[in-house]
């Protein structure tokens, strides 16, 4: 009877432990401490419409003028940030002055802005959260559409309805398909969402899309940014350095991680710095995929390493894309040695 209750005695002193421990913020012993999505702070990520006013491809900044309060603000571009254009992914080039595009913002202690997450047009936000609205009026005169939607929970119940007046552009393009029509080929009925541009202190719908269109554009898109990533390299940076051996780590971003996995032990690759200088070769030893992105350690000659940062953004090219695999002291290193 007494060991039975020693025993119980030290249980409920083990579970006490455990219990201070978690309450305190301290790991469980035994327990191995993981990263795991933070659902409190992506609920503090602001969600913020505005239009493109400038792009700097040079320094990697966007500037842009917010909905509502008209206040314009300069924001960077890390390698990190998702680009997200014409409902599949692009390069900061591809955004335009006049653009109606959505910023997705990490935040600092304070709830200022730090950087994008993510920029996005207008396509690509409304076809991901499904904003296809049905048209109910078309006025060829003033050039202006009206739109219904309704938003449902998960019963099927209407919690929200939506109508909109939409002012169009004179030369809109409407999408149903591999190519647009003029808007003598929107119809009551359809179901759309619009890419909305500034023109003259006055946001118009300069594209329409149905389903059917969209999918082409995206499809379009997909085929395009695979080309500019054979032409440009995969967004990627320095995760791990060390100078002496050669040992290179990089981290490919999300919109490159797939091709990323198409990657071998023993490829040669040729990588370059996002903000000029020597391409330089490297040597594949493996890959290891990270949450949305792509991990691959490399040997790359060491004087080259000598030259590289921790953080540096690159860009990496797969077999056969890019430049021609550098020789010399920009070469792979002698692996017989």
């Amino acid at each position: 009877m007494i060991r039975f209750q020693q025993g119980r005695a030290f249980a409920l002193a083990g579970l006490l432990v455990s219990l201070s421990g978690a309450i305190l913020g301290q790991a469980v012993p035994g327990s191995t401490p993981k990263p795991k999505f933070q659902s409190d702070f992506f609920g503090e990520m602001p969600r913020v419409f505005c239009i493109v006013q400038k792009i700097d491809l040079k320094r990697r900044f966007l500037t842009i003028k917010q909905d509502g309060n008209g206040k314009v603000r300069e924001i960077p571009i890390r390698d990190d940030t998702e680009l997200h254009f014409r409902d599949s992914w692009g390069e900061l080039g591809d955004y335009f002055p006049g653009q109606h595009v959505m910023l997705f913002l990490y935040v600092d202690d304070e709830g200022n802005w730090a950087y994008p997450r993510a920029v996005q047009d207008e396509i690509h936000v409304s076809a991901r959260h499904g904003w296809f609205a049905k048209v109910v009026t078309i006025d060829p005169l003033k050039h202006v559409i009206s739109t219904h939607r309704e938003e449902k929970n998960s019963k099927g119940e209407v919690t929200k309805s939506i109508d909109k007046e939409l002012l169009y552009a004179p030369d809109v393009k409407v999408w149903k398909g591999d190519s647009p029509g003029g808007i003598d080929s929107l119809s009551v009925g359809d179901e759309v969402i619009q890419q909305m541009t500034e023109k003259n202190g006055l946001l118009a719908a300069t594209e329409i899309f149905d389903r059917k269109g969209d999918d082409a554009v995206r499809t379009s898109q997909e085929a395009r940014h695979r080309s500019d990533q054979d032409r440009l390299g995969l967004p990627a940076n320095v995760t791990d350095l060390e100078t002496i051996s050669g040992s290179l780590l990089v981290t490919v971003a999300w919109s490159g991680a797939e091709r990323a996995k198409t990657l071998k032990p023993g490829d040669a690759i040729t990588l370059t710095l996002i903000d000029g200088g020597k391409p330089f070769a490297a040597l594949v030893g493996e890959i290891q995929s990270v949450d949305s992105r792509m991990r691959v350690q490399l040997i790359v000659n060491a004087r080259v390493a000598s030259r590289l940062a921790l953080g540096q953004p690159l860009r990496l090219f797969l077999p056969g894309t890019g430049p021609a695999l550098p020789t010399g002291r920009s070469g792979l290193p002698d692996q017989s040695k």
